[in-house]
C-alpha cells in the first residue's frame, strides 16, 4: 500500500498551504542596538593606550627599579624633556597631558559602548542594557582603568601639598 501523491495532490497540497507570519512585536523587542563596532573600538582603545602605558612603564622602570630600557623609557624622557625644555606655557605640553590622562578616559567609553547593548521592552515600557563579553575590549576597559587611576591618584596626591 504505498501511497503515491500525483502532481495533483501536491498542487492541492501547496495550495492550501497557509504563508507564515511574522510577530512584528516580538522583533523589535529583541532588536539590540550595538552603539559601536568592537574591533574598531578596541584598536582606537589600544592606540589611546599606547603613549600612557610607555609612559607610566618608563616612570616605573626608571624611577623605581632603576632599569632603563630603551623603548620603554625613552617616551618617559622625552616628556620630561618637553617639560623642563617648555613647561606650562607649550601647547604640545598641554596635548600630552590631555593625552595621558583623558586617552584612557576615552579608551574606557569607547570600549565601554561598544559592548554595551540597549533594548526596549515595549510591553513593560523598560530599557534593558546587556553588556556582550568581548574579551579584547574588556581588557583594553581593565588596563585604561589601572592606567587611568594610577594617574588619578597620583594628580591628586601631588596637589594636596
Amino acid at each position: 500500500m504505498c501511497m503515491r501523491k500525483t502532481k495533483k495532490d501536491i498542487e492541492e497540497i501547496m495550495e492550501n498551504l497557509k504563508p507564515p507570519t511574522i510577530d512584528v512585536n516580538q522583533h523589535q523587542r529583541e532588536f539590540r542596538i550595538t552603539l559601536l563596532n568592537t574591533k574598531k573600538s578596541a584598536v582606537a582603545g589600544a592606540i589611546l593606550l599606547i603613549l600612557p602605558f610607555l609612559f607610566l612603564s618608563g616612570v616605573i622602570l626608571k624611577h623605581y627599579l632603576h632599569i632603563d630600557l630603551w623603548l620603554l623609557t625613552s617616551v618617559y624622557e622625552w616628556i620630561g624633556n618637553l617639560d623642563r625644555l617648555y613647561g606650562d606655557n607649550s601647547i604640545i605640553n598641554w596635548i600630552i597631558r590631555i593625552l595621558l590622562l583623558f586617552g584612557p578616559l576615552i579608551a574606557i567609553g569607547v570600549n565601554l559602548l561598544s559592548i554595551t547593548h540597549l533594548r526596549y521592552e515595549k510591553n513593560v515600557k523598560e530599557i534593558v542594557l546587556s553588556f556582550k563579553l568581548r574579551w579584547q575590549n574588556v581588557l583594553i576597559i581593565l588596563i585604561c582603568s589601572i592606567i587611568f587611576s594610577i594617574f588619578f591618584v597620583y594628580i591628586i596626591l601631588e596637589n594636596l601639598n
